[in-house]
């Protein structure tokens, strides 16, 4: 009878401390949610900024975590459709209870802007958005700059190399989704301030296999100078159909049209194409981030040997990510069962002249200004190599009307 009662009350101790292993290890993970395309119309650059922030998460893990707590990533395949990145973030919140969310376009980032306010939810994505950012009371990050800040330093860059006694003629292209009307009102704007003359804007699918109607456009107009507003696929296709029609128009565009794979999949016609850079490339081993990359990159995926700007992109949100729930967590001693949203939120916006090995600028957020790094080089194409054409430049400055969210 009294060894049944030892067995009863042994069992008892055994299940409480094996609960209190359990409670403890559960408290020692933080979930983060993550939206990528991988398999959708911008998965041509998607599936690198996964593997970015997975590679990421993976290596830290590796490394002991946050202090000993580990980031648990759930993320989601939402091939760029905005309803299913939707009931991706309901799933994240509701049933999966993660604190913050790294995620990927400019539709889908800027239609759940409002839910993440009210679900009090930090958010780093991978569109670099004006509006995510000037909207007054937002809780969206970015890594760098915006779309907006990007095109004016293109239009800078155009302005400041200009010759001739007559204003540079400009084309845009862009593709009719959030991401690619981005620039119009920016560029239309700073071109009307700045002498420079917007001949045309031609819509191209992001997998448009054909431009020829809109480039014969372009050179009607005469232009210049074009700027295009795509991903790899669709900016190949541009490149080649200008070759084709003999069009004299120097090609620039924006980050995420721009790598290795644009010359691959353009061939002879990326010679000349000059591209926005906010990170460091691949090919730059004296970046101390590129060299840890790189081992990263071998150990994880051996036979991967390139890596685009898109997997940087996804390191960094990332590594800003961790630096803002590592402020988070130092100020309720180390619990991440206390940490919340509000307190990433605030982490995030007490982060200053924080370095990620060179792969960008350093970065810094305040309460009023929620893009990071601030600086960022052009690259040009020459002989099939994507090489650096700039050092590091400041984009011009914010007009207040997008500062105050009023565009």
């Amino acid at each position: 009878m009294h060894s049944k009662k030892w067995f009863v009350l042994i069992l008892g101790v055994l299940f409480f401390f094996g609960s209190m292993r359990f409670s403890r290890a559960g408290e020692k993970v933080i979930k983060i949610g993550a939206i990528f395309d991988i398999s959708g119309p911008t998965g041509d650059v998607g599936w690198q900024y996964a593997d970015g922030v997975r590679d990421y998460f993976k290596w830290l893990d590796q490394n002991g975590g946050i202090d000993g707590v580990k980031i648990d990533l759930k993320w989601t395949d939402y091939q760029y459709k905005i309803p299913q990145a939707i009931s991706a973030y309901k799933k994240f919140v509701k049933d999966d209870h993660v604190k913050a969310i790294i995620g990927w376009g400019t539709g889908d980032s800027e239609a759940l802007r409002q839910k993440i306010i009210a679900d009090k939810i930090p958010y780093i994505s991978a569109s670099f958005s004006q509006i995510l950012v000037w909207t007054p009371g937002n809780w969206n990050f970015l890594p760098v700059t915006t779309y907006a800040d990007h095109v004016r330093t293109v239009l800078k860059y155009i302005k400041d190399n200009w010759k001739q006694n007559r204003p540079p003629k400009v084309a845009l292209i862009y593709n009719d989704s959030g991401y690619g009307r981005a620039i119009l009102a920016p560029a239309r704007k700073y071109a009307k301030k700045h002498g420079i003359q917007i001949v045309d804007e031609e819509n191209v699918s992001l997998r448009a296999l054909d431009s020829t109607s809109q480039l014969l456009r372009i050179k009607e107009k005469k232009a210049d100078y074009a700027f295009i507003q795509e991903t790899y696929m669709a900016t190949a296709t541009i490149l080649k159909d200008a070759k084709k029609l003999g069009l004299h128009t120097i090609f620039t565009g924006n980050f995420w049209g721009t790598g290795q794979k644009l010359a691959e999949l353009a061939g002879p016609a990326a010679n000349g194409y000059i591209g926005v850079m906010p990170f460091a490339i691949w090919t730059e081993n004296n970046v101390p981030g590129i060299q840890l990359l790189k081992k990263i990159s071998t150990e994880f995926h051996p036979k991967i040997k390139y890596r685009e700007p898109p997997y940087m992109t996804g390191w960094v949100n990332a590594t800003i990510m961790t630096e803002a729930v590592r402020k988070a967590l130092k100020t309720v001693n180390g619990n991440p069962g206390k940490v919340t949203g509000q307190l990433i939120k605030n982490g995030f916006e007490g982060i200053r002249d924080f370095e990620i090995k060179g792969l960008v600028t350093p970065v810094s957020y305040t309460a009023k200004d929620h893009r990071g790094a601030k600086m960022l080089k052009l690259v040009i194409i020459k002989n099939g190599v994507l090489t650096t054409l700039t050092g590091w430049l400041k984009t011009p400055p914010v007009p207040k009307e997008e500062r105050e969210g009023k565009e």
